[in-house]
């Protein structure tokens, strides 16, 4: 009973709920744009919610149960500041998100204040009447590191296998005279992460919470939320690649923070400087994605000779159809097209057939077919820039 209240506790706290309204905003905000651009939905549910549920869950019983093997522990004040930042960061800076910079700037106030003595805690706000303490950490400071490592490597993991697969464009300001499109990425989790909190604040303001004794130390079992995101937007390639090859970036970034967990065994003084080096190290990572997608030739842009597919429609009859973002439909039921009109006008020569000519990003012709719904060409489910009115 005690563990489903400690579970239970997860949904208490305020940040999951405003996590789970910035999503809602968030896949509300882009089912209006693709409304807006493209007439209807690319993707009518909000799926940023359910990734929140089931691959957020799924990844935090994995962290849950590597932590509560390893004793993982952290101070009551670290995740009082951290949820209050994420907190803040969710409401006020609605487009972005920044979960490993909230690690790196919780830890380094948790560590100041008990590494400060005398007047500079005399100087900060009471915490008497919240119970709580400046300066008592009573956790080892390589505990941070090892957070920072699960943070790269759940990340990582994420992109890896699912970033890239709801390719969701949005139209962007034109190039050199014509729209281009973009495929932003906006998703976020919030792992519930068990975690041991030491001390006797759990149980001096409730009996039942469940406590654990180890070594003589008692700690409460907590379910933590841990913000894990990525901000960020793909013009020139294939979606897919570009989180796959950060992914696997990550993962170096996952064993880099597991040196400097060891390093940090010998000499703890250094745990801040080495998480602002992660810090640094994830940010050029993401910079130089951003660079090598910046040099790179193509666009997911308008085409004088055809039309550019910018999306397929989940279980639509296009998903039979050999085609991607990028390609361009040359052909359709044999009549060549240069717009959304001529390509709809062309789909009801055949309204129960569609053969296309298409061009890949690679410039090779390809050749594919399927059936459609009957009396229903606009349903085929290809996503295309509309016709400009006027």
């Amino acid at each position: 009973m005690r563990i489903v209240i400690a579970c239970g506790s997860y949904l208490l706290q305020l940040m999951v709920w405003v996590a789970v309204l910035r999503l809602w905003v968030t896949g509300r905000s882009r089912i209006k744009h693709e409304r807006q651009n493209f007439g209807s939905a690319v993707y009518s549910d909000h799926f940023e919610l359910r990734h929140f549920l089931t691959q957020g869950l799924v990844l935090g019983a994995a962290l849950s149960a590597i932590n509560l093997v390893v004793g993982f522990g952290l101070p009551l004040l670290w995740i009082v500041i951290y949820e209050i930042l994420a907190v803040v960061t969710l409401l006020i800076l609605p487009t972005t998100v920044l979960p490993l910079t909230l690690i790196v700037v919780s830890t380094i106030l948790t560590i100041a204040t008990g590494a400060f003595g005398g007047s500079y805690i005399a100087d900060l706000p009471d915490l008497a009447p919240t119970g709580l303490r400046w300066g008592i950490n009573a956790v080892p400071v390589q505990n941070y590191l090892w957070l920072a490592a699960f943070f790269f490597l759940v990340l990582g993991h994420w992109l890896f296998h699912y970033g890239g697969r709801f390719t969701a464009p949005r139209i962007y300001a034109k190039q050199r005279g014509k729209r281009i499109a973009g495929y932003p990425w906006r998703e976020f989790l919030v792992l519930p992460m068990v975690t041991l909190v030491p001390g006797d604040w759990f149980a001096s303001h409730w009996a039942f919470w469940p406590l654990l004794t180890i070594h003589g130390q008692t700690f409460a079992v907590l379910v933590v939320p841990l913000l894990v995101g990525l901000r960020f937007t793909v013009f020139r390639q294939v979606p897919r690649v570009v989180y796959q090859n950060i992914g696997k970036q990550l993962i170096w970034l996952t064993l880099l923070a597991l040196v400097f967990f060891g390093w940090t065994i010998y000499r703890p003084q250094d745990v801040a400087v080495t998480l602002v080096i992660l810090l640094v190290g994830y940010a050029i990572i993401l910079w130089r994605a951003k660079r090598y997608d910046g040099r790179q030739q193509f666009w997911y842009s308008q085409v004088d000779d055809g039309v550019r597919v910018l999306a397929i429609r989940p279980q639509t009859p296009a998903v039979k159809l050999d085609l991607a973002a990028g390609d361009i439909i040359l052909e359709c039921n044999h009549q060549p097209i240069d717009s959304e009109t001529s390509f709809y006008e062309a789909l009801l020569i055949n309204p129960t057939y569609c053969h296309l000519k298409v061009r890949n990003m690679a410039g090779e012709l390809k050749v594919t077919e399927t059936a459609i719904y009957a009396g229903a060409p606009h349903e085929i489910g290809i996503v295309l820039f509309r016709d400009q009115e006027g």
